[in-house]
């Protein structure tokens, strides 16, 4: 099957507030290197820290967690 959509996810078992820093400057890079934009940013996690959560909403990230930890 073949799709024109571009979606770029990384998966982690914790995510930190530079984790998703790191995920989203390694996003744009693909998306230079490939000339395309992606149509989807995924984060998969097992537990994300709270400001990390909230910096992947600022993103547009999506984030898919089993929970979310204050710190």
């Amino acid at each position: 099957m073949h799709s024109e959509k571009l979606y770029l996810m990384e998966v982690k078992a914790f995510t930190e507030y530079k984790d998703v820093e790191h995920f989203h400057d390694i996003a744009q890079v693909v998306e230079k290197i490939l000339s395309k934009k992606a149509d989807k940013l995924m984060l998969i996690t097992v537990n994300i820290a709270e400001d990390a959560w909230r910096r992947a909403k600022e993103l547009g990230i999506d984030v898919i967690c089993g929970a979310i930890i204050p710190l």
